[in-house]
């Protein structure tokens, strides 16, 4: 076997080694970044700030409504089952879209002090780098 074709091999493996232990590395710190995001969206829904949430989120999530639009939504959601108690992580999943880029979906199991309810987050990346609520989705457990 000829010794440089056998080193070229080795290089080319070494080389995809340090590729798929960098793209590991960068998921693992957006995966760290995206359920960061989510807890701070649950801190703000428990003290009652859902306008904080909705102005830290991604310039599509404000797409489908205006502020108090979200604001009412989630006050009448915050009335009919009262605080949030805890939040669950049942999921991590990533992505890529073509269009926005990788996704970080997170799902969630809310108890609050009357219900429950599964959430849905879709968490992207902004273009200054920052990790985004993109999508929202809460829907009540009977």
């Amino acid at each position: 076997m000829d010794v440089n074709w056998v080193k070229r091999v080795v290089a080319v493996l070494a080389l995809l080694a340090g590729v798929i232990f960098l793209v590991g590395c960068a998921v693992e710190r957006d995966r760290t970044e995206a359920v960061a995001v989510a807890a701070r969206v649950h801190d703000e829904i428990r003290a009652g700030d859902f306008a904080a949430a909705y102005k830290e989120s991604a310039p599509r999530f404000k797409t489908v409504g205006s502020e108090s639009d979200f604001v009412t939504w989630m006050g009448k959601f915050d009335e009919k089952f009262g605080s949030l108690k805890n939040a669950n992580e049942i999921s991590y999943e990533t992505g890529l879209d073509s269009r926005i880029g990788r996704t970080h979906l997170l799902v969630f199991d809310l108890q609050y002090v009357h219900g429950r309810a599964r959430e849905t987050m879709i968490l992207v990346r902004s273009e200054s780098g920052q990790m985004q609520l993109w999508k929202l989705g809460i829907q009540p457990i009977d």
